[in-house]
């Protein structure tokens, strides 16, 4: 994207040319064509609005009062009028453009360069936070930008140039890194759309972030991640909270940022580990599977990875923080041999998946939370692998066909033995009819087994018997 200076005559016919009219009610608007290098957008104004901007140039800048086309009171309709004066003002804004070394403020505005512009953008950014900058960082209050702002300011820091363009400190660049460097909490929120009349669409741009040096939250929603950020390396330090929807294949594109070769498989030591963050949330993604690279959230207390299309659960055995995860609204089929890979997690909700057995849970012995809603779950027995669960106090089954059995939550309650009352089964606590029937049928199945135990031990001591009277008569015969 091109800078404010702007000189020679060929350059100002690329960058400024009126393409077309459109009749209003009395009045016509004339669509302005602008070109910096790749870039292009279009803004429609009046002829009355190139008066306005003229009588201001003329008063600050000493502009000659002829250069622009005058008025016309009478004809101003017509089609050959209207195209002779598309090209007038055409003229006009190219012979501005060649007249100033430095585009003034008043004409980027008149241009939208504050909308499509590096300086433009950072200018007015660097304006807005020099009234509001202060009271944001003094609230802890999230500021929201774009790919394309933050492509500005990345951009804008490679050039040597003074900090100020347009001569008014309010919209010095200082204010903008002031602000920055001092952010705690940054949301990014990209678009594959065109920004308003222009061929920018801000997620192709690439951005870099190592100028914000205090990030403590980061949002990311929209964005492509892919080989778009750098400067990661920087924010790695700070990052406590971290969030991304709608932008990533893997995490990789994130979590390995600007670090090219990594393994699992290397020195822990040597790892580029985000060493401060605690909770993560990487849900409403693309996501098919857990990559090793989540191995990188060393400290992680609570992971979100729900509403992607992950198939199985897998390398989190290296996040001995991990408390509290989030699987739901994924595909997930197997649970197997859990406790290797979540032995500390106490809420796990895996609502929404394709799951039919809990086999993979009996010896999750941290699990106080359980929420299996809206799964395939068809046999009462499964309950069996997590009644015996020591800390579980809240299980979730509702929409799983298991709840159509006759007496469903009274052999459910069944499975957790004398805990039956601390247990929280879809939402609701045993009602004391509920403890009553869950006591009678303890009794009977006490019972039940009791009498396999007497039927057992008479079965031994007969067989038992029998051996004693076979050897002796054995003897005798001898």
């Amino acid at each position: 994207m091109a800078v404010y200076k702007i000189t020679g005559k060929e350059k100002a016919e690329e960058i400024c040319q009126i393409v077309k009219t459109e009749q209003g009610e009395g009045f016509t608007l004339y669509e302005i064509e602008v070109t910096l290098q790749t870039f292009h957008w279009r803004v429609n104004h009046r002829y009355s609005e190139f008066r306005e901007l003229h009588d201001k140039l003329t008063s600050q800048f000493g502009i000659d009062k002829n250069l622009l086309p005058p008025k016309k009171l009478f004809g101003n309709q017509s089609e050959v009028f209207i195209k002779c004066r598309q090209m007038d003002l055409q003229l006009y804004l190219q012979k501005l453009l060649q007249q100033f070394k430095v585009i003034p403020y008043l004409l980027a505005e008149f241009l939208h360069f504050p909308k499509y512009e590096i300086h433009g953008i950072t200018e007015s950014l660097a304006e807005k936070l020099f009234y509001e900058g202060d009271q944001i960082l003094a609230n802890n209050k999230e500021f929201t930008m774009t790919p394309l702002q933050l492509y500005a300011l990345s951009e804008r820091l490679k050039l040597a140039e003074p900090t100020c363009w347009s001569g008014s400190k309010s919209r010095d660049l200082g204010h903008l890194l002031d602000f920055i460097s001092q952010l705690k909490y940054l949301r990014i929120v990209g678009s594959d759309e065109f920004v308003f009349n222009s061929n920018i669409i801000p997620n192709k741009l690439k951005f870099d972030l190592t100028a914000f040096k205090s990030l403590n939250k980061l949002k990311i929603e929209c964005c492509n991640l892919e080989h778009h950020v750098t400067g990661i390396e920087v924010i790695r330090q700070t990052v406590s909270t971290l969030t991304v929807h709608n932008s990533i294949q893997d995490i990789n594109s994130l979590l390995l940022a600007s670090f090219l070769h990594w393994s699992p498989l290397t020195n822990s030591k040597n790892w580029p580990t985000w060493q401060k963050v605690g909770n993560a949330d990487f849900s409403h993604n693309r996501m098919t599977k857990i990559n090793p690279a989540i191995k990188l959230l060393c400290v992680v207390e609570q992971l979100n990875l729900s509403y992607n299309k992950i198939r199985e659960i897998e390398n989190l055995e290296s996040l001995p923080r991990l408390s509290t995860l989030n699987l739901s609204h994924n595909q997930i089929h197997k649970l197997e041999m859990l406790h290797t890979r979540l032995g500390n997690v106490c809420h796990l909700n895996l609502s929404k998946n394709n799951i039919t057995s809990l086999q993979g849970m009996s010896r999750l012995y941290s699990l106080v939370e359980l929420d299996v809603s809206n799964n395939n779950i068809l046999e009462l027995d499964e309950i069996s692998h997590v009644g015996g669960l020591p800390c579980l106090e809240t299980l979730i089954l509702s929409n799983n066909p298991v709840t159509t059995a006759v007496d469903y939550r009274s052999h459910v309650l069944l499975a957790f033995g004398s805990r039956v009352s601390e247990l929280s089964l879809d939402g609701q606590k045993a009602s004391q009819k509920e403890l009553d029937t869950v006591a009678v049928m303890q009794a009977l199945k006490a019972a039940k087994e009791g009498r396999i135990l007497q039927q057992t031990n008479q079965n031994t001591h007969g067989e038992k018997a029998t051996g004693i009277l076979a050897s002796g008569t054995s003897q005798q015969c001898f």
